[in-house]
């Protein structure tokens, strides 16, 4: 490893510790003066772990800003102190450290990945106590349910479930309470059951004291599709879609969640390339102004990615497209300028 990349790695990892410290310990002194501004207002007991184990999902979220953050304050100091200019003198193009940055995004992306995947769900999950869940919703294509009380891992109270089937015709129970047996097998108590053909007409009802009926739901994915995607590990992410995929029932929206758990940590990668054309403009003064517009640039790519992860996820864009639209847009303008470079170059020397 030449000095040049061991300088620039250094250098780098130090601004990028120094800035994720400082983002960090912002957010969680913003999180306790909330817990005790709550605490002060509605009581209970203020627990400092919960806080803590926010910290590595916060550091998720923040993580393409840190890395866009200390790339520019390394380029700031590197014009600071004229080391772009004693790199071009001695012969070492500039972008080479593009190429460190680059490399740098891409072990942060990894790490990023890991703990999105991993440990920042796990510890989610330990901030949730309450076993029991007071109102539970689940909608697919095919399904409606909703409970105003589920206990895991197989009672409802006061439920109400209806299945969508392929011909139309649909079949709405409504019940004091269920219990899942298993196999597919449903218990109801005290309730009442319309069947409906696909015009939206009744073509009977009936009222039971308890009823056993098929349906093809288990309440293990109603609980993990009710719980927040955040506390999804990737294997239960993945387990869940495979699920649901047997059942024909897979959402859009989860197919969104599951891409973006990959283009997100990318992002750590992906923003760097706003900062191309200050490696190939050798003015000082236009570098400044590259990295000044950059932050500016850099808001806009965060506010393309959110709008085409939503459109993505309401199935108003295909998945893959909205997901990774900035992704796209991004590389699309880097192959631009390069091509407009070529072009410009090709024509000065003509």
């Amino acid at each position: 490893m030449s000095i040049k990349t061991r300088y620039t790695v250094f250098n780098f990892l130090k601004l990028f510790l120094l800035v994720s410290i400082s983002f960090l310990l912002l957010f969680f002194f913003i999180e306790v003066i909330d817990n005790v501004y709550s605490i002060i207002r509605h009581g209970g007991i203020f627990n400092i772990i919960k806080v803590i184990y926010k910290l590595p999902s916060i550091f998720v979220e923040i993580s393409p800003v840190l890395t866009f953050l200390s790339s520019m304050f390394l380029l700031g100091e590197m014009i600071k102190y004229g080391e772009v200019r004693v790199l071009e003198f001695s012969g070492i193009k500039p972008v080479s450290i593009l190429r460190i940055l680059f490399i740098c995004g891409f072990i942060i992306s990894g790490l990023v990945f890991y703990i999105k995947n991993f440990p920042a769900p796990l510890l989610l999950q330990k901030i949730e106590e309450d076993n029991e869940i007071d109102i539970l919703s689940f909608s697919t294509d095919r399904y409606l349910l909703y409970s105003e009380r589920f206990t895991p891992p197989s009672n409802f109270v006061n439920i109400q479930i209806s299945e969508i089937f392929e011909d139309g015709e649909i079949i709405t129970i409504n019940a004091v309470s269920a219990i899942y047996i298993g196999d597919n097998i449903w218990s109801f108590k005290k309730g009442k059951l319309w069947h409906f053909d696909s015009n939206g007409h009744l073509k009977n009802s009936e009222n039971f004291t308890s009823k056993i009926i098929s349906i093809m739901l288990d309440p293990d994915i109603i609980l993990e599709t009710s719980r927040d995607i955040d506390e999804l590990s990737y294997k239960e992410l993945r387990n869940m879609m495979v699920k649901l995929s047997k059942l024909h029932i897979l959402p859009v929206s989860l197919k969104g969640t599951y891409q973006e758990r990959f283009a997100y940590p990318l992002l750590n990668v992906f923003l760097l390339l706003i900062l191309v054309p200050f490696f190939f403009i050798k003015q000082k003064i236009s570098r400044v102004f590259v990295l000044g517009f950059s932050i500016f640039l850099s808001f806009i790519c965060y506010g393309i990615f959110s709008f085409g992860l939503t459109l993505a996820k309401s199935g108003k864009l295909p998945v893959f497209l909205g997901v990774w639209l900035v992704h796209i847009i991004l590389s699309l303008a880097v192959i631009s300028y390069f091509v407009w470079l070529y072009k410009k170059t090709k024509s000065g020397i003509m």
